[in-house]
């Protein structure tokens, strides 16, 4: 083979084409039944549990924070006792700042948890994150219980400290 010899051409075959009599009806295409489609099922969003959630885990972090906070005010105090008998107004603004973080703490608490109890009941009447709402419930529960028995303790603790 030298390669000027023509090679033979592979050839598909065609199918052949069926005409029917010219007497014969053609029937037009059935139309297509109609398919069942199902329903489209819309799922509750889960938006007012997640935000008891979220509020409800706010409450114990800033809880958390102004307990960090108020215990290295502390520890800040007692390493250096002798400069807060000598100078008593230094230590004076540090307690009066440590006191303010406290009450925004004390009282942020209690709105971030009365919030969070309030939204996760509704989540959980409504179905609208009852997992989230009820653990938002939880932390709620925990915060208020926690903050009213420390403002009920305060208040029924003796004024003048001599007394028993």
């Amino acid at each position: 083979m030298s390669g000027t010899e023509e090679q033979p051409v592979p050839v598909e075959p065609v199918p052949a084409q069926v005409t029917l009599p010219p007497t014969a009806p053609v029937a037009a295409p059935a139309p297509a039944a109609p398919v069942g489609v199902a329903p489209v099922v819309v799922k509750p969003r889960r938006g007012l549990g997640a935000a008891a959630f979220v509020l409800g885990l706010l409450a114990i972090l800033g809880d958390l924070a102004a307990l960090v906070i108020g215990l290295i005010a502390v520890a800040g105090a007692i390493t250096n006792v002798s400069g807060v008998l000598t100078d008593p107004t230094g230590s004076l603004g540090s307690a009066i700042g440590v006191l303010v973080i406290a009450a925004i703490a004390v009282f942020g608490g209690l709105l971030f948890a009365l919030l969070a109890v309030i939204l996760g009941l509704v989540a959980a009447i409504r179905n609208r994150g009852r997992v989230l709402g009820v653990f938002g419930i939880i932390f709620g529960l925990i915060i208020l219980i926690g903050h009213i028995s420390a403002i009920v303790g305060i208040a029924m603790a003796p004024s003048n400290g001599l007394t028993n």
